[in-house]
């Protein structure tokens, strides 16, 4: 059954939701909810692909409003208290969350939260903790590949070729093949493999000024400084770890799984000055989050960890699943997702994940 359907997202979520049945339902625990950052108003949205993961300015307003109305917005630190069962939460308690540190978290999230007054837990790569700000290397990869003017093969050695077709799914395809193959190597490694990647494409050595130069198109696709982060701090907004280098956690080798998940605990701690508790798992979902990922979050020193989608168990502390706010998303949707009527619809027809 496939349950994001056209007749549940568009009429029974929001018949529901104006009925007030949601409002009556209630969850175990509390709602984690995550986004990837706000899109500026005007924002020209030439591939909805690679945006997708974002969502707009207006659209985020209107979310945190339903929040306000309907639920219980919670710190962090209150999650943490009653994950360790030190804390009894209100019923309909939701906390915020959002993932990969980019600079519109700050120009353009941050006002919104404040201004409603919710805190909310940045989850950022070890990048976040240098001076200079640079972009997600799995992002740079998707542009490329849009860029390419004709089909290629990518040949990468010991690798097996990856075909890069013309049109969006088999551009899609190939970027999580490509995605694959890289995250199984160490960030060094990695960066000479791209560089091979860009050359074989074709895209010039400068493609990136354009990017850095345009203030717009920083805040979308930059990641926080240090600096950046900082401010995020000191508005009272808590962070996470999010490994150092986002790959897929579970294409790596267990040494290297554990130095991307220890080491930025460390390195974000040395850089802020507080204890990082909360990791966020790269791409968070069955295919990239083994029991052997959560295993090496508890052994890092992590009190807890989070999925990026709502697979795994709120009594899990190291899988905690998440609802993931897209730019299709709508507010009804939402609203079905934070009362616990679509997990409970999807449970009846999927096997939750152990742990």
């Amino acid at each position: 059954m496939r349950l994001i359907s056209p007749l549940l997202k568009h009429v029974v979520y929001p018949g529901l939701s104006r009925s007030g049945y949601l409002r009556r339902l209630t969850n175990a625990g509390p709602a984690v909810v995550t986004y990837h950052g706000v899109l500026p108003r005007g924002f020209p949205l030439h591939d909805p692909l690679l945006h997708d993961h974002l969502v707009s300015t207006d659209a985020f307003i209107r979310q945190m409003r339903l929040l306000k109305s309907r639920y219980n917005v919670i710190s962090p630190e209150q999650f943490l208290l009653w994950a360790e069962g030190h804390l009894k939460l209100p019923s309909r308690s939701v906390l915020l969350t959002c993932d990969d540190g980019l600079g519109n978290t700050l120009s353009d999230m941050l006002p919104i939260l404040q201004h409603f007054g919710f805190t909310c837990l940045f989850f950022v790569t070890g990048a976040s903790a240098g001076g200079a700000s640079a972009m997600l290397w799995f992002e740079q990869l998707y542009i490329w590949l849009l860029r390419a003017k004709n089909e290629v093969s990518i040949h990468l050695p010991s690798l097996p070729s990856v075909r890069v077709g013309c049109r969006p799914k088999q551009i899609h395809s190939a970027w999580v093949e490509l995605t694959k193959q890289l995250s199984a190597f160490d960030t060094g490694s990695r960066v000479q493999m791209l560089e091979d990647v860009r050359i074989q494409i074709g895209i010039s050595k400068d493609w990136q000024s354009e990017y850095s130069q345009s203030r717009t198109l920083r805040s979308r696709f930059f990641m926080l400084n240090v600096q950046e982060l900082r401010k995020l701090q000191e508005a009272g907004m808590t962070i996470g770890a999010h490994t150092m280098s986002h790959p897929m956690l579970s294409q790596t080798s267990e040494e290297l799984a554990f130095k991307e998940i220890a080491d930025s605990k460390s390195r974000l701690e040395l850089a802020l000055g507080l204890p990082i508790w909360a990791l966020a798992f790269p791409f968070g979902n069955r295919g990239t989050v083994t029991i052997r990922e959560q295993a090496l979050a508890k052994r890092a020193g992590f009190k807890s960890a989070f999925m990026s989608v709502e697979e795994g168990s709120s009594k899990n502390k190291f899988a905690v699943p998440r609802i993931h706010v897209s730019l299709k998303t709508t507010l009804a949707e939402v609203d079905a997702h934070l009362s616990g009527f679509y997990r409970s619809l999807r449970d009846k027809f999927t096997a939750p994940m152990t742990a």
